[in-house]
């Protein structure tokens, strides 16, 4: 049998070698945690809702916090901003966007100490000759130039605050209009029932649309409300923008399947749904044609206005109709069978007896 024998040397040697692995691991994640280190900021307030006169001059102040424990270094930048129908704001290079030259900060380079709070002071100086909306974002991105940026905290991404400037002045025109008021299916099984409004700005400032879905059924009036915007989300001028309200409120909903907080979706990517009895509101079973009336308003300056329209829709559980149906018919024969069974017994007892 063979040993294996160590002497100092050999045990010198193996240990040396655990040292300097180990500390060959710790830089290595050191360094990878350092590279992986994300833009985590938060912002506030997250957009300005600014109303102004000609000439007049704003001082304002936009908060930034460091959520690393590393500095950041950034710079700042004006830029134009449009809408898409999400309600979703886009930076953009925009030469004919005045604005962008009316904002001014003290500095343009910022660094943020990690886990703190830092104030952005700026000024919106507006021309004489400036009117209506306009649009604009203080966009936060990485100052790579600034020394904390190349030991600190990379940014992966981009911190942004819209400013919607409304500058008062005859001509202003707060206007919108309904495009299109829809739903999903117009013949569904179960709720959920998903509306889609989609609005349209015609003016040329921005208008905030705000208001309820109320729902009739076949034997009574407003069985249901939904809010619509009730965010109160902005529509840019020449733009518009969709609003999504679902209705679930019933006794057989199709409700989403969630797995580790997770929507579990199917081979296509759609979401995954599943039967749900609400005991609770065994009285809210959904039947029959339904009326939706969206009643929206936003202001004007002056004061609110009303934008209206109406929809019809159906809701057959056809499954369930079907299910009750054939339960109903084999009810009928088990009693008939049981009725037979029992005038033929006691037919035969008679038989029996000799009567």
């Amino acid at each position: 049998m063979k040993y294996l024998v160590f002497n100092k040397k050999t045990l010198s040697g193996i240990l040396l070698t655990a040292i300097f692995l180990f500390i060959f691991l710790y830089f290595q994640s050191t360094a990878s945690a350092q590279t992986q280190s994300n833009y985590d900021v938060t912002v506030s307030p997250v957009f300005f809702d600014l109303n102004t006169n000609p000439g007049d001059n704003l001082s304002e102040k936009v908060r930034i916090r460091n959520n690393t424990t590393s500095p950041i270094a950034i710079k700042l930048q004006v830029q134009g901003i449009s809408g898409d129908l999400n309600g979703n704001l886009t930076l953009k290079e925009d030469k004919l966007n005045q604005a962008v030259e009316w904002i001014k900060f003290q500095d343009t380079k910022v660094v943020l100490k990690p886990l703190e709070w830092t104030e952005v002071p700026f000024t919106v100086n507006i021309p004489k000759e400036a009117a209506y909306g306009y649009y604009v974002a203080i966009s936060f991105t990485q100052d790579k130039e600034a020394q904390p940026a190349k030991t600190g905290a990379t940014i992966t991404g981009a911190a942004a605050v819209p400013i919607l400037l409304n500058v008062r002045k005859a001509g202003a025109k707060s206007d919108a209009k309904i495009l299109d008021f829809s739903i999903t299916n117009y013949i569904s099984e179960y709720l959920p029932t998903d509306f889609i409004i989609k609005v349209q700005n015609t003016g040329n400032v921005h208008v905030k649309p705000h208001g309820s879905i109320f729902i009739s059924g076949p034997a009574s009036k407003n069985i249901a409300s939904l809010d619509v915007n009730p965010g109160l989300g902005s529509i840019l001028p020449n733009s518009a923008r969709i609003f999504q309200s679902s209705w679930s409120d019933g006794f057989i909903v199709n409700q989403p399947i969630v797995e580790n907080g997770q929507p579990k979706l199917d081979k296509n990517g759609k979401q995954m749904t599943r039967l749900a009895f609400n005991w609770n509101k065994l009285t809210s079973f959904r039947f029959g044609k339904y009326t939706a009336s969206l009643l929206l308003v936003f202001d004007n300056g002056a004061r609110d206005v009303p934008l209206e329209t109406t929809i019809s829709f159906w809701i057959i559980p056809y499954k369930v109709i079907i299910g009750l149906v054939i339960s109903f018919i084999l009810l009928i024969i088990i009693i008939r069978y049981l009725l037979n069974y029992y005038i033929n017994r006691q037919i035969q007892k008679r038989t029996d007896r000799g009567l």
